[in-house]
């Protein structure tokens, strides 16, 4: 038993592999620049009345997600779990993302997996793996919590799409949207 009370404190807190090593930082510009670009192009086509496909690739995602947190850090250092750091990872049609958060003092790692659907107009996540540092999580402790926390009215603003998103998906290991 007092083994089980020092392992789980120990996998919690414990780093676990990165879906991805650090970009340089040219790469991150030069990748959230790709980003940018195509968001705009889709913003465009929606304007133009075109149907169309854009695919991000990881790398772009990941970009975006560093400005975003760099941009919020303000914000977040007023939260008592301050989010520090942000990837995803695609997969087939799964995403995989890792978020670190600073909880009293000490990094704690999120890493969780799933497909991401679009489900009128809103981004739905469907997990179906979760580790807190390096120790799994049954997904079935943590599945109806998230559900409520996903349909919450704030939450579930945050999630909903623009309205020229036709679809949104993961596939071939990319993040794919379609434009109305």
């Amino acid at each position: 038993m007092f083994c089980c009370m020092l392992l789980v404190p120990a996998l919690m807190l414990k780093r676990p592999a990165l879906l991805a090593e650090a970009a340089p930082v040219t790469t991150v510009q030069q990748e959230s620049q790709s980003f940018q670009a195509k968001w705009v192009d889709l913003e465009q086509a929606h304007l133009r009345g075109e149907s169309s496909e854009f695919r991000f690739t990881a790398e772009e995602v990941n970009a975006a997600f560093q400005e975003a947190l760099s941009g919020a850090s303000d914000v977040a250092s007023q939260n008592r779990a301050d989010a520090k750091a942000a990837q995803v990872f695609f997969a087939g049609d799964r995403v995989t993302g890792q978020f670190v958060s600073n909880v009293h003092g000490k990094d704690v790692y999120l890493t969780v997996s799933g497909k991401l659907r679009d489900v009128d107009g809103y981004l739905t996540f469907d997990l179906d793996d979760l580790k807190i540092g390096d120790l799994p999580v049954p997904v079935s402790l943590v599945r109806m919590e998230l559900q409520n926390k996903l349909l919450e009215p704030e939450t579930r603003e945050k999630m909903k799409l623009p309205a020229y998103v036709a679809d949104l998906r993961v596939e071939n290991g990319q993040l794919v949207i379609l434009e109305k």
